[in-house]
């Protein structure tokens, strides 16, 4: 049996549960995370994407294209603009923002994600194993 986890926005309009075991736990650089995250890496919490569930409000989605190649559509609050999470339908999973999670500590990356995209400044953490990528 899967225990649940739960998130959501910072004005609290939009709530969601995931499973509190993620596919991968991984600090993205591709420069769309970046954007999104207004960081050098976003905090993903990679989940089956069957397995959000919206608790409370409607997500707004915007979609993008991301340095991969990869379609992503964002999930966001339409009231305070929080990014929730993101749907990558062609691997079937969610990347949930570890950091709209109500326990963000429940969050531990073992992985770095496309690195080649992060800034020469940037301290990447080298004791993270490297995603590979996944062929389109």
């Amino acid at each position: 049996m899967s225990f649940q986890i739960e998130g959501g926005c910072s004005c609290g309009s939009c709530r969601f549960s995931t499973p509190n075991e993620a596919v991968y736990q991984l600090l993205c650089y591709c420069t769309d995370c970046q954007a999104i995250s207004g960081s050098t890496s976003y905090t993903a919490y990679v989940v089956p994407l069957v397995s959000v569930a919206i608790a409370k409000g409607v997500p707004t989605k915007y979609v993008v294209d991301a340095d991969s190649g990869r379609t992503n559509a964002r999930m966001f609050c339409p009231d305070c603009g929080t990014q929730l999470y993101a749907e990558l339908e062609e691997l079937g999973v969610a990347s949930v923002d570890a950091m709209a999670l109500d326990d963000p500590l429940h969050y531990r990356p073992t992985l770095n994600h496309y690195t080649k995209s992060a800034p020469d400044w940037c301290q990447v953490n080298a004791k993270l194993d490297e995603l590979p990528l996944i062929p389109r």
